[in-house]
């Protein structure tokens, strides 16, 4: 990514990179290689670009100038994300019926299942040393919960594991994050680091 941020003098630069990064995603995932741990480590070097410098392999790219260039790069993918995230649920928004989010046979299961996940979640929360409000709250249930669902074949599929149950835990996990951050305090915004800050709390 430095490198064609250096070379490419064109101004559309963001969109051609993300392609490729989508197709090196397929490809690791056609023939069968760790396809996520490919975004984990991309995400890393990315966000860390300024302590990676240290090593000798990285002279060879011009990582102050990626530096320069993630915040836009940030910028744009989260622009991206949410647009994406929009249309996702749009269209799940239009596929549900009122029976699916009104059954009585699965809530009981649905209100089980939702009180195990912040049960778990204020557990690793204590673990950690991280203050539960408003963290507690921030769990919610969706596109990938959605994704994950859909993947499962259709003889490994569970009765009670339905659309409707799904519909009902991403519904009550939406509306507990909301009432959580309704009644928390807002934080208030650590100010921004200037470039050369970050690169003095770096060192």
């Amino acid at each position: 990514l430095s490198f064609l941020l250096h070379r490419v003098n064109h101004p559309v630069k963001f969109i051609p990179i993300m392609l490729l990064v989508i197709l090196i995603y397929d490809l690791a995932k056609l023939y069968h290689l760790p396809s996520l741990l490919f975004i984990i480590v991309f995400g890393l070097f990315l966000g860390n670009a300024d302590e990676i410098k240290k090593f000798s392999w990285t002279r060879k790219f011009p990582l102050d100038e990626l530096g320069l260039q993630v915040d836009r790069f940030h910028e744009l993918t989260t622009e991206i994300a949410f647009l994406i995230r929009s249309l996702f649920f749009l269209v799940f928004g239009y596929s549900l019926e009122a029976h699916e989010i009104l059954n009585t046979d699965t809530i009981f299961w649905s209100i089980g299942f939702v009180a195990l996940i912040y049960l778990v979640r204020a557990a690793q929360l204590r673990l950690s040393g991280l203050p539960l409000s408003p963290l507690l709250f921030i769990a919610p249930r969706g596109l990938i919960t959605i994704l994950l669902f859909i993947s499962i074949s259709p003889e490994d599929v569970i009765p009670i594991i339905n659309r409707s149950l799904l519909t009902q835990v991403i519904l009550l996990t939406a509306l507990v994050m909301m009432v959580g951050m309704i009644a928390s305090p807002p934080a208030s915004p650590p100010a921004p680091l200037r470039k050369t800050e970050r690169g003095e709390q770096s060192q």
